[in-house]
């Protein structure tokens, strides 16, 4: 049974983009936690949502910051398609739980990290990786929009985790087209 805070905040994600109005004691029985141990680490389910999306949007800087400001355009996009799983719950827990927990320092949080995924994108537009003809935002996205796509069918089981990376940049960098 799990009672590391960290490890219990990691299980949550996928729970709530499963079940959005899961109870305490959902996430706990989901989350492999007693309910005791989960309203010790977290007295409230506000509580631990926030704590949950505190932990993603740290994840999300943690990648950005790994991408070296010297990183060509390749490697920056390669670095995003890495860590889509953050960037996926970015998209999935933080921008939708933030509005209804009333928590805009978290909302502010998660601008900031997209400004800077479309930074990556407007970068790789001027260096000629990313077309030029779609603005830097639709391109972030985009990315965003497909890593939760692609985190979604991992855990429907309707992909493997080892095919989410192929996926995101197939489509992104290739589209639809066979």
């Amino acid at each position: 049974m799990r009672t590391d805070r960290t490890e219990v905040l990691t299980a949550v994600a996928p729970i709530l983009a499963k079940d959005r109005s899961a109870s305490m004691q959902v996430i706990a029985d989901r989350a492999g936690v007693s309910r005791a141990t989960l309203t010790r680490l977290f007295p409230t389910r506000q509580a631990l949502i926030g704590a949950a999306a505190e932990k993603i949007l740290d994840d999300c800087a943690r990648a950005l910051d790994q991408i070296p400001d010297k990183a060509s355009a390749d490697e920056a996009f390669g670095a995003l398609v890495r860590d889509h799983v953050a960037f996926a719950q970015l998209w999935n827990v933080v921008y939708i739980e933030a509005d209804s927990l009333g928590a805009p320092g978290l909302s502010d949080r998660a601008d900031t990290v997209f400004d800077r995924i479309v930074g990556i994108f407007g970068r790789g537009q001027r260096d000629g990786f990313f077309r030029e003809d779609l603005p830097a935002t639709w391109l972030a996205a985009t990315f965003c929009g497909l890593a939760e796509t692609a985190w979604e069918l991992v855990l429907e089981e309707w992909m493997g985790a080892r095919q989410a990376p192929a996926f995101l940049e197939t489509m992104l960098l290739r589209g639809g087209k066979a």
